[in-house]
């Protein structure tokens, strides 16, 4: 039979001792421990743990607890320490136990619970994050600014290199007329049918809803000119430079690209050619070139486009259409849009082949620069359209 749970309170010559004797577990009545708790708060000196007595893990727990609750300074002593001692009362009780309960009482010592963190403590914390957490975004930005400014400077220095090469060409008659003009056929010729497809929907869409809007407004007549300016000013030459964009600028990284993975272009400086001459400046040419031709051809299918939509929406008839188009547009509409040309395909070959000769070190990094070449050019396409925007605007042309 279990026995029962029970402590004895000696005092003797000025020392107070607690014994405890029997089960003391889970199953501890409460009225026990409050008993124990007062026994304890009256500065005991030692506490002796009988040979037949017995605890677990949860009563070792609370009396550890309730001891360092009961002792003024308990954070430089151990209770379990026989030998310890400090001049300074109160000092902790002396724990006087077998072997089993000191491990029980020393393991419940190495999982005691913590005291709970006060307002300052966790405000230290959160402080200690915040700068971590800034000093990490700081560094990051600081990173991203020194590999963005490293890479504009080397973009800088590749198109003067470009333009240096290509102007001593020029005189020396080194530019090599066929890649030009298998250039002129790979970027160009074979990216008609989806530019002019793109440039007839978007000329459609811009049509539709320009004829709605002026024709809520009383002036549907207007749609025509409206159309007819933005498709030649903006959406023919805009929306065919975003499509050779994604298409040559990702082509001429990867050619360029795989060749610098195979050392190609080692084995080109090694026999004396020139890597800018043979490959830069075909490509730059080819697209300066055929821009301008791309132009017309998309503005004349986003004109078609938008004559569609309009007489689907508004009902104005084509010859109608033509006779309004020629006495509301003038032609310095169309040449704004064919001067920006050169200047979308300059802008596409040099980052595309700049970002092909960027790769250095494995095929993984093919991809990322192929990847990055389509974001740029489109970036640079945007830019050099919002330039020529304002300076026409600012020059009422």
């Amino acid at each position: 039979m279990t026995p029962k749970m029970h402590f004895l309170s000696n005092q003797s010559q000025n020392q107070k001792s607690i014994i405890l004797e029997g089960v003391w577990d889970f199953r501890t009545s409460k009225q026990t421990l409050k008993s124990l708790k007062k026994a304890l708060q009256t500065h005991i000196e030692s506490i002796e743990f009988d040979e037949s007595c017995q605890i677990d893990f949860v009563f070792g727990t609370y009396f550890l607890q309730q001891i360092y609750a009961c002792t003024a300074d308990f954070s430089t002593q151990n209770p379990l320490d026989s030998t310890s001692h400090t001049p300074n009362p109160p000092k902790p009780p002396k724990i006087i136990a077998p072997n089993h309960i000191r491990q029980i009482l020393q393991t419940c010592e190495n999982m005691r619970i913590k005291k709970p963190r006060t307002f300052a403590s966790m405000f230290r914390v959160y402080v200690r994050g915040a700068k971590r957490f800034w000093r990490k975004a700081f560094s990051n930005l600081g990173r991203y600014i020194c590999e963005f400014t490293q890479s504009f400077v080397d973009f800088v220095n590749f198109v003067g290199m470009t333009f240096y090469f290509l102007g001593r060409s020029i005189f020396t008659r080194e530019i090599r007329i066929a890649p030009l003009f298998y250039h002129i056929n790979e970027s160009g010729f074979k990216a008609l049918p989806v530019s002019l497809l793109t440039a007839f929907i978007a000329g459609f869409a811009i049509g539709l809803q320009g004829a709605v809007q002026l024709e809520n407004l009383g002036a549907p007549l207007m749609s025509v000119e409206t159309v007819a300016k933005l498709s030649l000013r903006e959406m023919g030459p805009f929306i065919l430079a975003l499509v050779i964009a994604g298409r040559s600028a990702s082509s001429f990284t990867a050619e360029i690209g795989v060749m610098r993975l195979t050392e190609e272009i080692d084995a080109m400086k090694t026999m004396g050619f020139n890597p800018v001459v043979f490959l830069v400046i075909p490509r730059f040419l080819a697209l300066v070139i055929i821009m301008p031709f791309l132009v017309f051809l998309a503005d004349a299918m986003s004109l078609l486009g938008g004559m569609l939509a309009v007489f689907a929406q508004v009902g104005i008839g084509f010859n109608a259409w033509v006779e309004r188009f020629y006495e509301t547009v003038d032609w310095v509409h169309f040449w704004i849009g064919v001067i920006k040309a050169p200047f979308f395909g300059a802008a596409i070959a040099l980052v595309g082949c700049f970002r092909g000769f960027c790769i250095r070190e494995n095929t993984q990094e093919l991809g990322q620069a192929t990847t990055i070449s389509v974001v740029n050019a489109l970036f640079w396409c945007i830019t050099i359209d919002a330039i020529f925007s304002f300076i026409t605007a600012r020059l009422e042309i």
